[in-house]
């Protein structure tokens, strides 16, 4: 009996899939697909004065080694809808291969997304791989908000060795207008220097795309300076890009609201602010 090999357990992985898609009837955005499976949910709650507003969840609660998620979207001419996720993501311990989450996300002419990602939360020995796609048509615009926190601050976590890429690549009516690529590898220590992450466990990305990014732009002047937290904007060619440092999760947290809610004139989703 001992002699007999040891069995290797086969762990269950998770794999969901969100297909969601919108349009424009009577000047109203309307529901014109959902498919859903998996892990993979998507849930429109009633709203009042917004636009639609669609809250993706990934029931497993967390991402490891080989869980596979995809989100697909598009906005049909004129449509406006509003994605935002229900929690922040959990990026845990990898024990074989990487978690992959693909998202892809198109508007037609006249439309606008909003991708509005909550953190993800990368934890000690994670490795996870991330691309966005976004297609967009003449005239349409987006908003997209990605923001990483390294660790949990108030357990003490400083992870060293965990593997993140992140990817993304915005079209326009099928010409490449924006691209970018950025990643984390082991060990972390490396990055601990001035021009590097220096004492910040969290970044974030926020980036317009639309032809009237220079007046989104104005509309943050002024905006409050917060300790901890560094932010850099650039705006050129119809794109409005900050990037935020931060030493503290959640100062950046309420830095990107305040941005989110000078950029559009109202504030996110409430599952931004609960």
């Amino acid at each position: 009996m001992l002699d007999q090999p040891v069995a290797t357990q086969r762990h269950q992985r998770v794999n969901g899939h969100v297909r969601l898609g919108v349009g424009l009837r009577n000047g109203r955005t309307v529901l014109r697909e959902l498919f859903q499976s998996g892990a993979a949910k998507a849930m429109l709650p009633k709203v009042h004065g917004q636009h639609p507003v669609a809250v993706l969840i990934n029931t497993a609660g967390g991402l490891t080694g080989g869980d596979r998620l995809k989100v697909e979207v598009r906005a049909g001419a004129g449509a406006t809808l509003t994605l935002a996720t229900q929690t922040a993501e959990r990026a845990y311990r990898a024990g074989q291969g990487r978690a992959e989450v693909e998202i892809r996300l198109s508007a037609g002419a006249g439309a606008h997304l909003d991708w509005l990602a909550q953190e993800t939360i990368l934890y000690e020995g994670a490795a996870l791989s991330r691309r966005l796609a976004v297609d967009l048509a003449p005239g349409a615009s987006a908003l997209l908000v990605e923001p990483v926190v390294i660790g949990r601050a108030a357990m003490g976590e400083h992870p060293e060795n965990l593997v993140f890429q992140d990817r993304w690549r915005i079209t326009r009516a099928g010409r490449l207008i924006h691209a970018e690529a950025a990643g984390l590898h082991p060990p972390l220590g490396d990055l601990r220097t001035g021009a590097g992450l220096g004492a910040a466990r969290a970044f974030a990305t926020m980036l317009y795309l639309g032809a009237d990014a220079d007046a989104r732009a104005a509309r943050l002047a002024g905006l409050p300076a917060r300790d901890g937290v560094r932010m850099a904007q650039s705006c050129w060619d119809g794109r409005l890009v900050l990037r935020f440092l931060a030493d503290d999760p959640q100062a950046m947290r309420a830095g990107l609201v305040a941005a989110m809610t000078r950029l559009h004139g109202h504030p996110p989703p409430r599952v931004w602010t609960m």
